[in-house]
């Protein structure tokens, strides 16, 4: 006479159990994945509300640009949120300048932006003379170079403990036009977590 046994077996209890483990392992590696990829999202909307900020005040100040010091910078005045206050004077020298001003406003905000480990920019302003000084032509390039902060990563790091990152170094504003020089610069974003963004308008 044969007896039927009720229930679940230490096997089938230990499969069981097994299967949802992996499952829970899977979710819990598609919520990181789901952290990362808004993190990454929001670092990548602040930079285009970054570039938005400069090229807006640039062309709103489009008048202001004849009156920069050209004459001593040439047709291309390269500068940085320390040395703009210097770069976009006007021809008179005078310390009041819409442009200098108002980009060191834009960089206090970009130095606060939350999501942002550390970063660097810099700016060209290129001149396109012709004979009727009204009628020249602006562009502008920025680069900018940082480091996102990861979803659900505390970052213990002291400030010289952290990568220190320059445009020139990862993002330089002349670009990657050497095919080596390229493939080095790939290489050391990848390994210090930079990210590189270039935007050149005209004004």
């Amino acid at each position: 006479m044969s007896v039927k046994q009720k229930g679940f077996s230490l096997i089938e209890l230990l499969v069981s159990m097994l299967i949802v483990s992996i499952a829970m392992l899977g979710f819990a590696a598609l919520q990181a994945h789901s952290a990362r990829a808004l993190s990454g999202s929001f670092a990548r909307t602040s930079e285009t509300a970054i570039f938005n900020d400069f090229i807006k005040l640039f062309q709103v100040s489009n008048r202001a640009l004849i009156s920069l010091n050209w004459d001593a910078q040439g047709n291309a005045i390269n500068f940085n949120c320390t040395t703009g206050a210097g770069q976009l004077k006007y021809k008179n020298n005078s310390d009041l300048s819409v442009l200098a001003d108002g980009v060191g406003v834009l960089c206090d905000k970009v130095k606060n932006a939350s999501g942002i480990i550390a970063y660097d920019i810099a700016f060209r302003l290129t001149r396109t003379p012709t004979t009727l000084q009204t009628l020249n032509s602006y562009s502008l390039k920025i680069s900018y170079a940082y480091i996102p902060k990861q979803a659900g990563v505390k970052d213990d790091q002291t400030p010289d403990e952290r990568v220190k990152v320059t445009v020139a170094r990862y993002c330089p504003l002349d670009g990657d036009e050497d095919s080596d020089v390229d493939d080095e610069l790939n290489i050391a974003r990848i390994k210090d977590r930079v990210v590189c963004s270039r935007v050149e308008v005209m004004l």
